[in-house]
C-alpha cells in the first residue's frame, strides 16, 4: 500500500548533494510501567524517557547506490543482530510508500552497545529518519507514520529530550526539558553500565513473556515523575522504576552479580534500563564518574570483560538530539571536528 503523493518537488537532484549528519543518543527510561496485555498481543505501557549525550554519528551522502554501514569508532564493522538494524527497514518502507528509490550512502559510527536497552538501533533509524527529511524533502508527516511502524521507540527518538511515552511506546508527548535541572547547584547525571553477559535472542519479548499480572501497574510513578521534573527538579533514585526489574533476573543470565557489582561501588541498587542487560544510577556526576572509572577498569576481578562498558552520561536536550549538520559536498565526516556544544 503506498503512501499519499509527495510534493512535486521532493527529490533534491541539481548539482553535488552535501553530505549530513545527525546524532543518534540513547535514551534511558527513567520510569517505565508496564500496564498490561493487549488483544493485539502488545503490551500498552507509560514511560518517561530522557535522551542523553552517549550517541552514534549517523551521516548519508550522494551514491548510486543503497546502502548502510555501521562501523565503530576504529573503523571496523559493527555486526548487528538479525532484526536489530532498523534503518534498511525504514528505508524499505520509504521505497514502498513514497518510491524513495535512489542511493545513498549511510554510514553509522556506533557507540552505543546494541541490544543493550539504550535504543541504539531505534535512535539509528530516527536519526536517518530526519536525514531523510532533509535529504529527500519529505514533509514531517510521512517520518511520524515511518517511525510509529518500524519501532516502538523510535518515535521518542524523533523528538529527543524528555518525552512521555503511551499505547505501545508510540504515542509521544514531549515534556519540559529537565536537562538543566538543577539540585544544591549541580546538574544531575547518570551511570550506565552495559554487562557482557549472555541475553535471548528474542530478547524484549521473552522480557514481556516473564510478566505476570502482578507485575503490571497503573501509570502513577510515571505521573508524580512528570511532575517532579516539571517543577525542575531533577530525579533522584526515589524516582525511577522499571516493571522488567521484577523478572530480569530469572530472564537475563548474569545480572545478578553485574547488579552487585554496581551497587557495590555506589551504595545504590541499580535499576534497569529499558529490557536490558543495562543498568543505570541516576545522582551527581562527582560520584558516578569515580564508579564509572572503576568498572572501566580491566583490570578488576568483579567486572567481566574489557572495560569501556560504564558511562558517565548527562541529559540531552531536544536541538542537540535532532539537530542536523549540513557538510560541503566530498568533505570528509569526522565526527571529532563537527559540533559538540550545547549537549544539554
Amino acid at each position: 500500500m503506498s503512501g499519499p503523493p509527495l510534493p512535486p518537488d521532493h527529490w533534491y537532484r541539481q548539482g553535488a548533494r552535501p553530505s549530513l549528519w545527525t546524532r543518534a543518543p540513547a535514551k534511558i527510561n527513567l520510569s517505565l510501567e508496564i500496564l498490561g496485555r493487549r488483544e493485539d498481543g502488545f503490551h500498552d505501557l507509560v514511560s518517561i524517557a530522557q535522551t542523553v549525550d552517549l550517541y552514534d554519528d549517523v551521516s548519508i551522502a550522494a551514491a548510486d547506490e543503497r546502502s548502510v554501514t555501521l562501523v565503530d569508532t576504529a573503523g571496523r564493522p559493527v555486526p548487528v543482530p538479525f532484526g536489530e538494524e532498523l534503518i534498511g527497514k525504514a528505508w524499505d518502507l520509504l521505497e514502498r510508500r513514497y518510491g524513495m528509490d535512489d542511493g545513498g550512502r549511510v554510514e553509522v559510527v556506533k557507540r552505543i552497545p546494541i541490544a543493550a536497552g539504550l535504543g541504539g538501533g531505534s535512535s539509528d533509524a530516527a536519526a536517518f529518519l530526519r536525514l531523510a527529511r532533509k535529504w529527500w524533502g519529505l514533509p514531517e508527516t510521512v517520518l511520524a507514520e515511518v517511525a510509529a511502524e518500524v519501532g516502538s521507540d523510535v518515535s521518542l527518538f524523533l523528538r529527543g529530550g524528555a518525552v512521555l511515552m503511551e499505547g505501545r511506546g508510540e504515542r509521544v508527548e514531549p515534556l519540559t526539558s529537565v536537562s538543566a535541572a538543577k539540585s544544591g547547584g549541580n546538574e544531575w547525571a547518570a551511570l550506565l553500565y552495559s554487562p557482557e553477559i549472555p541475553t535471548p535472542e528474542a530478547k524484549t519479548a521473552t522480557m514481556y513473556g516473564a510478566l505476570r499480572p502482578t507485575h503490571f501497574g497503573d501509570g502513577a510513578r510515571a505521573a508524580n515523575l512528570r511532575a517532579t521534573l516539571e517543577r525542575g527538579v531533577p530525579p533522584t533514585m526515589d524516582d525511577v522504576y522499571n516493571t522488567f526489574d521484577a523478572v530480569a533476573d530469572e530472564v537475563l543470565t548474569g545480572l545478578r552479580p553485574a547488579r552487585r557489582r554496581l551497587a557495590e561501588l555506589t551504595r545504590v541498587v541499580p535499576v534497569l534500563a529499558g529490557a536490558g542487560p543495562s543498568l543505570f544510577i541516576v545522582g551527581e556526576e562527582q560520584g558516578l564518574a569515580t564508579a564509572a572509572a572503576a568498572l572501566n577498569d580491566g583490570h578488576d576481578p568483579g567486572v567481566r570483560g574489557h572495560g569501556n562498558r560504564a558511562w558517565l552520561v548527562r541529559p540531552m536536550g531536544r536541538d542537540p538530539a535532532t539537530r542536523v549538520e549540513t557538510l560541503a559536498p566530498d568533505e570528509s565526516i569526522d565526527p571529532d571536528d563537527l559540533p559538540r556544544d550545547g549537549l544539554s
